[in-house]
């Protein structure tokens, strides 16, 4: 699907060798300032969930084969899986998923639990000598950051990750929306944006805050018995049955940037949804249930008090950009969330927009934290402050997996190691990983 839900649910994820910190943003403020940001804040009525560190000694180098938990900073671009099998040769060729008398895992087993089609949670096969791997929740291809990975026996522990909260932080476009509500599909529609303002934004956080039910992108993500809506449309079939809302929570929803128009570079996508599709969007939205102009996500209970929205303020800062001369189009907003298992985080973007009377669709997507893992980042929140992360770098397997293909096109070049023999990816991954 081009808008699987970029899910994360409430709950601490704690490994034996995993401590809980406490919660480094504390979400019963409503609005805090820094002196390189602005800051809105809509935080939901119950907050349970802690930020946890990952910590643990390295892995023994001689423990064999090497199983655990650790997390990939995935780059925006590749899907999650084929990072995984990129992977595979590269860990085939490491002795640490070799037994002590240097037998490797056969390639042959069968697809368990996390295999192909089961779940979001899944893992890959098929390389001679590779060990079983799998990721704890699916990133699409637009999207970065924590990518968590088990491998060996720590497979068994991923559905874990699909059950814990998440943060993200998403960048989204105003004046179009498309078919997946995000850049990599054609526009579907175009509103006006010159009457959204900041504040516009933040009063509406609060309708999209706390335990809310939500459909799926209807244009793209939706299908029922293997068809999209539009191939019902198109056929003027009725649909087999109704579309269920999951219900799940949004436990802080924060506004942290304005981008005005000639201050960035996003651009809507150069393609377009053909006419003939934009007819049948009334028939769709029949089919479905909706009215036009209607969100994907409401509050569960209509009746629930909703919390007072933010003042928006902006504080002058070294980083504002000024509107470049002659540059027209859309400003772009920033948003910071903590969700739970299943949330679709372009819905929240497409919402939050419709609310305001216009339309907009995310241009980045960055999970900056699952469970224990995280990307180095600079929440709003947390003002200028560098939170270190405890993922590692996809380039530090992209360089090594280069590597190893030099190695074996020229027989005289052997990649670097250390006093135990080991090359870099492999120390820092003993370093990360926690060990299963």
């Amino acid at each position: 699907m081009s808008a699987a839900p970029t899910d994360a649910t409430e709950g601490a994820i704690n490994p034996s060798s995993a401590t809980q910190q406490p919660e480094l943003a504390s979400t019963a403020q409503p609005a805090q300032q820094s002196n390189d940001t602005m800051l809105a804040s809509s935080s939901g009525p119950i907050r349970t969930a802690v930020r946890s560190v990952a910590t643990s000694a390295a892995a023994s180098t001689s423990t064999r084969p090497l199983s655990g938990i650790f997390g990939i900073n995935k780059p925006s671009g590749p899907t999650s899986m084929s990072l995984l099998d990129e992977l595979k040769p590269l860990f085939a060729s490491s002795p640490l998923f070799a037994d002590a008398d240097g037998k490797r895992a056969d390639d042959n087993r069968k697809r368990g639990k996390f295999g192909r089609g089961k779940g979001r949670g899944k893992w890959a096969g098929g390389v001679a000598g590779a060990p079983k791997i799998g990721q704890g929740g699916t990133l699409d291809p637009l999207a970065d950051g924590v990518l968590v990975v088990g491998v060996g026996s720590g497979t068994k522990q991923l559905q874990k990750y699909l059950d814990c909260t998440k943060e993200y932080r998403t960048t989204g476009l105003l004046g179009s929306a498309t078919t997946s509500y995000d850049s990599q599909d054609p526009v579907l529609t175009r509103k006006p944006y010159d009457h959204v303002a900041p504040q516009t934004i933040a009063d509406l956080l609060p309708r999209f805050t706390g335990t809310v039910l939500q459909i799926p992108p209807l244009y793209s993500a939706v299908r029922i018995d293997g068809k999209r809506l539009f191939e019902y449309a198109r056929a003027n079939l009725p649909l087999p049955r109704p579309i269920e809302p999951r219900k799940v929570t949004v436990h802080e929803l924060r506004l942290v940037d304005w981008l005005e128009a000639g201050t960035h570079g996003f651009k809507e996508p150069d393609r377009e949804v053909p006419d003939e599709d934009k007819a049948l969007v009334g028939r769709v939205l029949d089919m479905a249930g909706r009215k036009e102009g209607q969100t994907d996500t409401v509050k569960e209970d209509p009746t629930q008090p909703e919390q007072q929205p933010a003042q928006w303020k902006k504080l002058p800062t070294s980083k504002d950009a000024k509107a470049q001369e002659g540059e027209a189009g859309p400003p772009a907003f920033v948003l910071e969330m903590t969700v739970s298992s299943g949330t679709y985080v372009r819905s929240i973007v497409h919402d939050l927009a419709i609310a305001a009377e216009s339309a907009a669709h995310v241009q980045t997507l960055t999970r900056t934290r699952q469970g224990e893992w995280s990307i180095d980042s600079t929440p709003a929140d947390a003002g200028s402050q560098l939170i270190p992360g405890n993922c590692i770098e996809w380039k530090v397997f992209a360089d090594a997996i280069a590597d190893m293909q030099r190695e074996k096109a020229d027989a005289s070049y052997r990649s670097p190691r250390d006093q135990d023999g080991l090359r870099a990816w492999e120390r820092q991954l003993l370093n990360t990983i926690v060990p299963v």
